[in-house]
């Protein structure tokens, strides 16, 4: 039996997600360069070659205050030989057990459309449900400025960037937080990808950052976008319009499923009950909640009925009304906050 290295693994994994998932050498090189790693790869092989792959990467995650691990799954793919075996299932199944044996509390993912929404819909594939939402508005330039602020378009990025963006998102109540890796990676992309990477800056110092990308139609995309104050913002929006007052620029902001406009962006799963609801308790110690979990076939041990009152949270015998998947437990207490997944690779 021959036995794969890392890197046999690591292009046999490229190679699978070029062909099943007709991903760009451009993406590739950047996912494989900045955010793929030996340990978040989980495979299925069959003499010697990669027959099904996908990686869980973990993040940290911002739930009503808490830090909690979560993960993210990507690049879920098999081999066009080796479909309809059950081998995506079993490595879905492999993602969740090993985020529960980390004390992860969450799994998110984005499909590409909405064959693939009903596909991680389905039980045996984890069952997911639509958790986080955008809408799009229309953006501009509002009247406050300052001399002093100058945004450039950088041949290069500094590691100030991520310094930057990372201050200034760390405490944000409701949001999935890049790492580093990923940070500069969708910075690659947006630049890859014909889009815009603008860095505004005060006295020498990083004041704001946005990704602005053109769409076939002339309408430009700002992609993501973080200033510290309305001057710093509206500098970077009248570069990104690139100085045509007249063009469009449309944002994608993330808020409450309920919020008119609103389009499905990420799907999430619970993947440890007792710590998601420990976060909502803290938070809120008067909340009280009777539900029930089932069909989580992947981390049985979330199956049962759930009571939250005065402060604590028990198992109980009594049935509930309300009985829901772990997907449908995320979508219930993530869909009504804005919760944010920003700069990932996937959209």
């Amino acid at each position: 039996m021959s036995i794969l290295n890392d890197e046999e693994i690591k292009q046999q994994t490229r190679q699978l997600r070029k062909v099943c998932l007709g991903e760009t050498d451009d993406f590739l090189d950047i996912f494989f360069e900045e955010k793929y790693t030996p340990a978040c790869n989980l495979t299925q092989r069959f003499n010697a070659r990669l027959t099904a792959a996908c990686q869980l990467l973990p993040y940290r995650f911002t739930f009503f205050g808490s830090v909690l691990h979560a993960g993210f799954v990507t690049g879920l793919c098999t081999a066009p030989s080796h479909r309809r075996q059950g081998l995506a299932a079993r490595l879905l199944r492999e993602a969740h057990r090993r985020l529960y044996k980390q004390g992860g509390a969450v799994s998110f993912l984005l499909p590409a459309d909405e064959e693939q929404r009903h596909f991680f819909e389905e039980e045996r594939h984890g069952a997911y449900w639509i958790a986080t939402f955008r809408h799009e508005v229309e953006l501009d330039a509002g009247e406050e400025s300052d001399d002093g602020i100058r945004v450039t378009e950088p041949d290069e990025w500094g590691r100030e960037l991520f310094v930057f963006f990372q201050k200034n998102t760390r405490d944000i109540p409701f949001m999935l937080h890049p790492a580093e890796g990923d940070f500069f990676a969708a910075l690659r992309l947006c630049d890859a990808t014909g889009g815009r990477v603008l860095v505004a800056r005060r006295g020498g110092h990083v004041c704001g950052i946005a990704l602005v990308a053109a769409e076939s139609n002339g309408r430009l995309i700002v992609r993501d976008m973080l200033a510290d104050g309305d001057a710093a913002r509206n500098a970077l929006l009248r570069a990104a319009q690139g100085g045509s007052l007249s063009a469009r620029l449309t944002g994608q902001l993330w808020c409450p499923g309920s919020t008119k406009g609103a389009k499905p962006y990420a799907m999430a799963r619970v993947t440890n009950v007792m710590r998601f609801l420990e976060c909502v308790v803290r938070a809120y110690p008067g909340f009280q909640l009777h539900i029930g979990v089932d069909h989580d076939f992947d981390i049985p041990e979330n199956n049962g009925y759930y009571r939250v009152a005065d402060g604590r949270i028990a198992l109980t015998d009594e049935r509930p009304d309300n009985i829901v998947t772990p997907g449908g437990l995320a979508a219930m207490l993530l869909g009504a906050y804005p919760v944010m997944v920003r700069m990932m690779l996937d959209e």
